[in-house]
């Protein structure tokens, strides 16, 4: 299995945090994501929603980015063209989606 190598950016860092990890395997996406890391924050009052919205907007320009760099391609047409396929892919029945919620 190929791992991703984990940001140098976040080296001692004690309070880093990993929320995703995403894998295609035996033809389909697999995913781990951690929960209430904003809601079971202390002194805090994110909305555990917004804050996964904004995880994945940042997680968008970072592909942009990436593919900017790697592909030559206008990060903004590409941040643009990804979230008009999130938009339709979001409105598709998740009747394919299965697995469920695992407590520590």
């Amino acid at each position: 299995m190929r791992e991703l190598d984990i940001p140098v950016e976040t080296a001692g860092d004690g309070d880093a945090v990993e929320m995703a990890r995403i894998w295609i395997a035996h033809e389909g996406l697999h995913v781990s994501l951690l929960l209430g890391m904003w809601e079971d924050a202390r002194d805090t009052e994110v909305d555990e929603r917004h804050a996964w919205g904004e995880l994945l907007a940042d997680t968008v320009h970072h592909i942009a980015n990436g593919l900017a760099q790697s592909h030559d391609w206008d990060k903004e047409q590409t941040a643009a063209q990804i979230t008009r396929a999130f938009l339709q892919c979001i409105e598709l029945p998740d009747g394919t989606i299965t697995g469920g919620y695992v407590e520590d």
